[in-house]
């Protein structure tokens, strides 16, 4: 029997939200609700065999599936997403916002798989949990075989990836509030909040071919990698999380990127119950001063040359509840007085660098008012920001991003 498959190449944002929005009403139509309001099943979506060609594109999208009618439970539906960092955070988004107004258990209907073109931090971090993974695709072997355009190969090594997955991890979302001033508005701020799995890096990206949002400018109409310029769900709701503005809740490290100009910041961040606010780092040195009335908040003050805070674990570890801050700092010597010579000049020391683990709660705000953060969210640049707060959580009932591995020791079977 032939395999069927269908490949759809997004050149945009707006074709990740049809695609994915696509999905949604695919799920909707095994379900209707009753006048009672119960939820009955009403026609069953079971994935076919599933075949994969690649296409040249920024990014691709694999999906099979078809309509039946049958009693036993929807199969999932399986997503093979092929892009960069920037791109998998953009299917993140157009996920979170289709799903938050549907009901919790349609999450469970969709299983993505996800495989690297460009830079994916996120691969290596799901490398790192399965070892099949990580030879197929984050191996050496992976990159030579895009280098070289072997499609073949490259293909057998997805179908197998499609049809041998039988494990998932559940890959949690974490929420960054970005508060900014459009230069064309009369109002003191505007407020976005974007879904994250990876990190959030202060500066710019490590990559050129990242996809950049000017905040100062406006939310611009749909472009890659960037969010719609409503983000709405349905008509018009945000994508806020029910308790905003209010945030309440809470990896791999990875190399230092420094700021281009080091930055003077406030950071106030809350670790979780039962954590030490004590840092690690080269020079040693504690974490944050603590404010009185509240055990788990700590305020640091300094100029940072690098910032960056990290929602996935470690490698090889399973997710966690918590973010990982890691920074580097500038410090000064002090000035030495000797007879008979002038004062020595000040001199710098090498970046002094520090990792708070167990950290819940993130807010960084700079010390003049009138400099505009620039920051990389799951590779995707925001420029104009005043100033960001962080939560390990995101506050909807969409708190888990599904991914299929082929195997791996304590995580779900599929």
């Amino acid at each position: 029997q032939d395999r069927q498959h269908k490949v759809i190449c997004t050149a945009s944002s707006a074709d990740i939200r049809a695609t994915v929005s696509c999905l949604v009403n695919k799920i909707q139509k095994l379900w209707k609700t009753d006048s009672s309001g119960k939820t009955t099943s009403s026609s069953i979506l079971r994935p076919k065999e599933e075949n994969c060609n690649l296409r040249s594109g920024p990014s691709t999208f694999s999906l099979s599936s078809s309509c039946n009618s049958n009693p036993k439970p929807p199969s999932q539906i399986k997503l093979l997403l092929a892009g960069s960092d920037s791109f998998i955070n953009c299917v993140l988004r157009h996920y979170v916002e289709q799903l938050s107004s549907k009901p919790p258990d349609w999450q469970t209907y969709i299983r993505f798989l996800v495989v690297p073109l460009g830079n994916n931090t996120l691969c290596r971090y799901l490398g790192s949990l399965d070892g099949v993974y990580n030879s197929t695709f984050v191996s050496d072997s992976w990159k030579e075989l895009l280098e070289r355009g072997e499609t073949n190969e490259l293909v057998n090594r997805i179908q197998r990836y499609l049809l041998q997955s039988s494990a998932a991890v559940n890959l949690p979302i974490a929420e960054a509030m970005l508060t900014y001033k459009e230069k064309s508005s009369d109002d003191e701020s505007s407020q976005i909040f974007i879904p994250f799995m990876n990190d959030v890096r202060l500066g710019s990206p490590e990559t050129s071919t990242t996809t950049s949002v000017d905040l100062e400018e406006g939310l611009p109409p749909i472009i890659s990698g960037s969010p719609p310029s409503s983000l709405t769900i349905g008509c018009d709701r945000k994508i806020t999380p029910p308790s905003s503005p209010n945030i309440g809740q809470s990896s791999t490290v990875f190399p230092y990127r420094e700021l281009c100009e080091p930055l003077e910041l406030q950071l106030d961040y809350w670790l979780l119950p039962g954590k030490s606010n004590d840092a690690r780092g080269d020079t040693g040195g504690g974490g944050g001063e603590k404010k009185k009335g509240d055990s788990t908040k700590s305020t640091l003050k300094s100029t940072f040359r690098s910032l960056q805070v990290a929602r996935l674990s470690l490698s090889g570890e399973q997710p966690s509840p918590h973010f990982t801050i890691s920074y580097s700092t500038k410090e000064k010597k002090q000035k030495i007085m000797r007879l008979g010579k002038k004062k020595e000049k000040e001199k710098e020391n090498e970046p002094k660098s520090q990792v708070v683990e167990g950290v819940s709660r993130l807010i960084v705000s700079p010390k003049a008012q009138n400099i505009p953060l620039k920051l990389c969210i799951d590779g995707t640049e925001w420029s104009g920001v005043k100033f960001f707060q962080l939560s390990a959580q995101w506050q909807t009932h969409i708190r888990h991003f599904p991914v299929s591995l082929f195997s791996a020791s304590d995580i779900t079977q599929l």
